[in-house]
């Protein structure tokens, strides 16, 4: 017998999957669901090397939408100087956790009361490089 409880988000998330993101430099109207971030990351760590200092900027724009108790779902596209990526997942608590990918490498951001972490993982060594920074 099929989990009924897990039906409902399955559901929605195979819904914002397979729908476009309606962002606000695509359409006219701009709604209170509508977010934008602007994520500066000074510090980068590089698998085992020591962190360095690092000049990395991130754009978030997207849009969430209500799931109940506290916690929305967020679709976005995380904007950068290699190029977009698709992420979506959830807000709730004051946190935003969000993934993403395109190819062999997945994005992986979380911000919490501006402080924000993103993290690259990429299938190609494997290699993981994480940026910390801020988010406004």
């Amino acid at each position: 017998m099929p989990n009924r409880h897990l039906a409902a988000p399955v559901a929605i998330i195979a819904l914002m999957l397979g729908t476009p993101l309606p962002l606000a430099a695509q359409d006219a109207e701009v709604t209170d669901n509508d977010f934008a971030l602007a994520c500066a990351f000074e510090r980068e760590c590089r698998e085992t090397e020591p962190c360095t200092d690092a000049d990395f900027a991130l754009d978030v724009t997207g849009r969430t939408g209500g799931m109940g108790a506290g916690t929305m779902l967020a679709r976005v596209v995380l904007s950068s100087v290699s190029g977009d990526v698709d992420a979506f997942g959830t807000l709730g608590g004051g946190t935003l956790f969000l993934q993403g990918g395109n190819g062999s490498s997945r994005s992986y951001l979380v911000v919490t009361n501006g402080a924000a972490r993103y993290t690259l993982h990429m299938a190609e060594g494997p290699t993981v490089v994480t940026y910390h920074g801020t988010c406004e």
